[in-house]
């Protein structure tokens, strides 16, 4: 994949879209090929850290702490203690109320049972687990403000049962060559990933929010 071929369909794709009152994302869709999923070696689960963040708006953090974590409510949109966390078991409505209005979650490693006790069931089918390879399993020592800047721009590629992937790689704020590398990049990324490598992509579509999309 060249980047200047790429930069040509950004540049097809944002003639054919129409005028938004919002601002677009960038979504990349990646159909793989001749790979079992069956076989837990051959799952993707890569994180892939960009050169823009991922959408137009800040995404939404929430962190799950106790008090031995200090400066998180400076940082993420929103904490949680560990008490509050074994409270919200059972309690739907404010659980599908959290999942809606956060994108991602991180959770201090020794409460990471309890997380996955109270919110795996609803948060795993949305893809909203917190990621230990992606950082998001914290400890005391973890650096905060800098993962919440590394999860605005981090692209996670993760396979469940479908051999597509579908990452956001920037808005249509940013110019044509950031989103063209950045697809570049998790081109490189994804094929060192795969059993196959490149073998295993079968093509790759993008697309604006509101248009259709076009292989590359």
């Amino acid at each position: 994949m060249e980047i200047k071929t790429v930069q040509t369909k950004i540049k097809e794709l944002r003639e054919l879209s129409k005028s938004r009152n919002f601002t677009q994302t960038f979504d990349l869709i990646i159909n793989l090929q001749n790979l079992d999923l069956k076989k837990p070696d051959n799952k993707v689960d890569v994180g892939v850290l960009l050169d823009c963040n991922l959408k137009p708006k800040k995404l939404k953090i929430m962190a799950i702490i106790d008090h031995s974590i200090s400066g998180a409510e400076e940082i993420f949109d929103k904490v949680i203690y560990n008490d509050d966390l074994s409270a919200l078991k059972g309690n739907i409505e404010e659980i599908r109320k959290l999942s809606k209005e956060y994108d991602k979650f991180v959770v201090q490693m020794n409460y990471m049972p309890l997380f996955a006790q109270v919110l795996g069931r609803y948060f795993g089918p949305l893809n909203k687990m917190p990621s230990p390879k992606l950082g998001m399993v914290i400890n005391p020592k973890t650096p905060l403000k800098e993962l919440y800047e590394k999860l605005q721009k981090t692209a996670h590629l993760q396979t469940k049962k479908n051999l597509v992937l579908q990452v956001s790689v920037g808005s249509e704020k940013e110019n044509d060559e950031t989103i063209a590398k950045n697809i570049k990049h998790i081109q490189e990324v994804l094929s060192q990933s795969l059993p196959n490598h490149g073998h295993n992509i079968k093509e790759f579509i993008l697309k604006l929010t509101m248009t259709k999309g076009v292989k590359l």
